[in-house]
């Protein structure tokens, strides 16, 4: 298995197509334009079959909030948040999927350790996800606590990370949160700062 990064806008495009056909009601936008990494700074993984068909992929990038306050501050706005100064401590792994047909093989372990060793070298202290009640909550809670996440309790809030929240009041529940600090190893808090 190899996996390569989606830096182009047409790998983007077969990868919104992937997360798009594994979730339902996705936006048609999840994955950002090559022209807005300067806002999100993605990472995204991916793992194409023989016949260069993509069968797995992952995204990891900053949050709504942190690319809001990037924006605003480009036009001149204050950061309100205060999220500029840890802007490239923290990401979320927003989206991780598997094809049907290789599922079962390592391919959403391999991505998230590829996406880890990454966020590590970068000096990132945060990376956090979470899971929406319309997923397998059971075993997704038992892959994020193997790969060294600490996962809350169903509707736990996500407690402040590097000392800020990075999510809105807007944002509807997920079924349960999980974060590590990448590299730590296992269930190592995140640091207040």
């Amino acid at each position: 298995m190899r996996i390569t990064w989606a830096e182009t806008d047409a790998e983007r495009g077969d990868v919104q197509e992937l997360f798009s056909h594994v979730f339902t009601g996705i936006e048609d936008n999840a994955v950002p334009l090559v022209a807005y990494d300067y806002m999100y700074a993605p990472l995204i993984a991916q793992i194409r079959d023989d016949g260069d068909r993509l069968v797995a992929a992952a995204m990891t990038c900053r949050t709504q909030v942190a690319a809001g306050s990037v924006l605003a501050s480009r036009q001149g706005l204050p950061d309100r948040l205060g999220v500029l100064p840890l802007i490239d401590k923290h990401s979320e792994l927003d989206l991780l999927a598997v094809d049907d047909s290789h599922r079962g093989l390592g391919y959403g372990s391999a991505l998230l350790d590829h996406l880890e060793s990454a966020l590590a070298a970068r000096g990132v202290r945060a990376w956090f996800g979470n899971v929406t009640v319309n997923l397998d909550a059971v075993s997704l809670r038992m892959f994020y606590r193997r790969h060294g996440f600490t996962v809350l309790p169903d509707f736990e809030p996500l407690p402040p990370l590097l000392g800020r929240k990075w999510h809105g009041p807007n944002l509807a529940a997920p079924q349960f949160w999980f974060y590590k600090r990448p590299g730590a190893g296992p269930r190592v808090p995140v640091d207040a700062a």
